[in-house]
């Protein structure tokens, strides 16, 4: 039995992979949501607390591992999906319900890690700034910016005005956001 009937945490790619730690930017936009403060992942994936924590990375370094991750898991997926499966399914199955806040390559990586069905069913995600060729089969809300050529390619359901790196600073995906967590609340109640 899960401990939690909801979490909300972040799943993006690893700017820094000897980290977990949530930026400055994340951990307000946690806060900013109408959930109790146990419901708050304080770790991005792969849920590693033994991780170093947050430090700023450069752009074009965060950008350049974000490409060799989005290169590697398609080259040795199923290397990948076991290395990383364990980690993000045990974090997943802390709470009944699961509120998955999926920045650019997140849902993509998502969708890689071929999780059980009786957890997909368990997940919604908003899925902000997309960049997935494979997302998982969950219920997801896919969020772009007018401005975002690169996730626009991928389709949305919800557009907002943001650029690729600023969708955590969107009041809209903020309120959509806290809409979909007070729904979820609801439901678990």
């Amino acid at each position: 039995m899960s401990s939690l009937r909801l979490q909300v945490l972040h799943l993006t790619g690893q700017s820094d992979p000897r980290s977990c730690g949530l930026s400055p930017v994340q951990h307000a936009f946690l806060d900013a949501l109408p959930v109790a403060d146990d419901a708050r992942v304080r770790l991005n994936f792969p849920y590693d607390a033994t991780l170093r924590p947050y430090r700023p990375v450069p752009l074009w370094l965060g950008s350049l591992r974000h490409l060799g991750l989005f290169v590697r898991i398609r080259l040795r997926r199923a290397a990948w999906a076991r290395r990383n499966r364990s980690s993000v399914e045990s974090q997943l199955r802390r709470a009944e319900q699961t509120l998955v806040l999926a920045g650019s390559i997140g849902l993509d990586l998502l969708g890689r890690l071929d999780l059980p069905r009786d957890l997909l069913d368990r997940l919604t995600v908003v899925a902000y700034g997309a960049v997935a060729t494979r997302p998982p089969h969950c219920r997801t809300i896919r969020v772009a910016s007018r401005t975002d050529h690169l996730a626009r390619w991928w389709g949305c359901d919800v557009e907002v005005t943001s650029g690729h790196l600023a969708y955590l600073g969107s009041p809209e995906l903020a309120a959509l956001c806290a809409q979909v967590a007070r729904d979820l609340a609801a439901e678990a109640a």
